[in-house]
């Protein structure tokens, strides 16, 4: 038992210091994006998937945080749940990269085409690891919205997919720009939406029936 909550005071820590880590290093690297200021016009595209990416990494710590203090991690599957973590953290990381990068155009779909869906995948597996270490009719909701964005940012995956076909991928110049401009906002979006929907049912978890 003792070994169990030593693991998962580690698992607590270790994620902790790793969001920080991540946010450290991202901030590095997109100064080249945001400083100066001036600068964000002409990266506009980059600078809307790194507030993208600065957004969910934020939204997530703040989450992970409430529910570390919320539902107690029994270590059935900590270590399980750890790896999903680093997962989670590593794509995160590679949104960052991709819009920071010099030739972002050639990473920033890679943002729409997998790593939005995968990381709303690993929402999804996240939320079905807590129904089962500590069931709770509030983690049923988490799940099923997780579950529900993780179908709408396939279909935007499709969407996109479908789009950079019909349009020979990138040989249409600026129309490809704005191409990714236009899905760059709806993955924002899409996540806004996300977080508004997820910390709405915090709030009606931690408030007393």
């Amino acid at each position: 038992m003792e070994k169990s909550l030593n693991f998962v005071e580690f698992y607590k820590q270790g994620i902790t210091i790793i969001y920080a880590i991540v946010i450290a290093l991202s901030i590095d690297a997109s100064k080249g994006i945001f400083i100066p200021f001036y600068s964000i016009p002409a990266n506009l595209l980059n600078a809307t998937v790194l507030f993208y990416g600065y957004f969910i990494v934020i939204t997530s710590w703040s989450e992970y945080f409430f529910f570390t203090q919320k539902f107690q991690q029994h270590g059935k599957f900590g270590i399980g749940r750890f790896v999903l973590d680093l997962g989670i953290l590593f794509l995160f990381y590679y949104i960052i990269i991709a819009a920071s990068n010099g030739n972002g155009e050639n990473l920033i779909p890679d943002v729409y085409l997998f790593v939005t869906p995968l990381i709303f995948f690993l929402f999804t597996l996240s939320d079905v690891f807590r129904i089962r270490e500590y069931p709770n009719k509030a983690l049923l909701k988490f799940r099923n919205t997780s579950r529900s964005f993780l179908f709408i940012s396939i279909l935007l995956s499709l969407s996109y997919l479908s789009e950079t076909y019909a349009t020979g991928f990138q040989s249409l110049g600026s129309l490809a720009f704005y191409r990714d401009l236009i899905f760059g906002y709806l993955t924002l979006l899409l996540v806004v939406i996300y977080r508004i929907i997820r910390w709405r049912q915090i709030n009606a978890a931690v408030t007393p029936p």
